[in-house]
């Protein structure tokens, strides 16, 4: 008899596809260890240890939960550059349709349930004929579409991509609305329903925007910037709520500086730099409010400030990167869930017990 499962897509990138996995899983292991999770086409990968490639999420979730399956049955098929036009060149559907079908027989042997997390909206994949909702349909499997916040064109992206799972015979579990301001909770809850019920969707969830979600850590800082740590990579986990580019320094700007702030300033800015190391008593709220520092520029300070910022364990990072530039790519990144983000998944597991109905989606609720 084959585990139920749900398939987990979005009409967009970043509209909260992981969280929305991240938060089904943790409801579903409350109740049940038999749990399986596979992204059956990953578009983003990493090298486990013994060279295995698999998608970036696999190994989010394989970090954060007790899964134990062979990871090439979680992450059947990676995208490496080329795979697009290699496949157009030797086209071969079914080979990719029979592993993905192969690789859940096995990892779905004794599950009580299988999330299945999808790559972008349904059409993604399409190109070598594995389409998210051509994968929905190869594994039988119902789709909980998640969509971000608003009304109209939230719904008039959710009816698209609905059109395409339809084609192909796989039924809609669901919608769930993420990342809605939470002073329109309601009224996007309302319109939203009475829309989609015209199309027979229903809603399992609205989920409000949560800033705490969308703060990236110093780790992520580091790779988004192409830097170094200095020091402090100890606490490279921690998160960023604010980013200041500091030019100059004054005492009136470091009593200004708000919690988990990243400082982005150049190497030769000694006074702020000190200060960030200093234990005077008026300099307390720099020193407690600065999560991290970016040094642009390749310009790294003098070697005893280096050791000052080290004994206190302040992250700073060393970037090639002009400060405007490594300040732009900062302030538009898309923070990710990370393994040592356990904050964050507090987070999830709260609004999804609060917010998304368990009952409707029939898992063991």
């Amino acid at each position: 008899m084959k585990p139920p499962r749900l398939f987990i897509a979005a009409t967009r990138q970043d509209d909260g596809k992981t969280t929305a996995s991240l938060g089904l899983l943790m409801h579903a292991l409350q109740h049940t260890d038999r749990v399986g999770f596979m992204k059956p086409v990953g578009q983003r990968y990493v090298q486990l240890e013994d060279g295995t490639k698999v998608d970036k999420d696999v190994w989010l979730i394989r970090s954060c939960f007790p899964l134990h399956d062979a990871p090439a049955l979680m992450s059947p098929i990676t995208v490496p550059r080329d795979f697009t036009r290699s496949y157009i060149d030797q086209r071969a559907p079914e080979t990719l349709a029979r592993r993905v079908c192969d690789a859940f027989e096995q990892l779905s042997q004794d599950k009580a349930f299988v999330l299945l997390e999808g790559t972008g909206h349904a059409g993604v994949g399409a190109v070598f004929d594995l389409s998210n909702a051509r994968v929905a349909q190869l594994l039988e499997s119902p789709v909980v579409l998640v969509a971000g916040g608003g009304i109209g064109k939230p719904v008039d992206e959710i009816l698209l991509n609905v059109a395409l799972f339809r084609a192909h015979n796989v039924p809609i579990a669901g919608v769930l609305l993420n990342k809605v301001a939470p002073n329109k909770l309601a009224e996007v809850n309302d319109y939203v329903r009475r829309a989609l019920a015209w199309h027979d969707i229903r809603v399992v969830g609205v989920v409000p925007y949560m800033p705490l979600l969308s703060q990236p850590t110093v780790r992520e800082i580091a790779a988004l910037v192409d830097g170094a740590f200095l020091s402090g990579d100890a606490h490279a986990a921690q998160l960023i709520a604010d980013v200041v580019l500091v030019t100059h320094f004054s005492n009136e700007m470091a009593q200004r500086v708000a919690p988990q702030t990243l400082l982005v300033t150049s190497g030769e800015q000694s006074d702020l730099l000190v200060a960030c190391a200093s234990d005077e008593q008026h300099l307390q709220i720099l020193r407690t409010h600065v999560a991290g520092i970016v040094l642009t520029d390749g310009v790294e300070p003098k070697p005893h400030i280096v050791k000052m910022l080290r004994q206190v364990q302040v992250p700073v990072i060393l970037s090639e990167l002009p400060a405007f530039q490594a300040t732009s790519r900062i302030s538009t990144m898309a923070a990710k869930i990370q393994p040592d983000n356990p904050e964050k998944r507090t987070t999830i597991a709260t609004l999804f017990s609060q917010y998304v109905d368990m009952s409707a989606l029939g898992l063991f609720a």
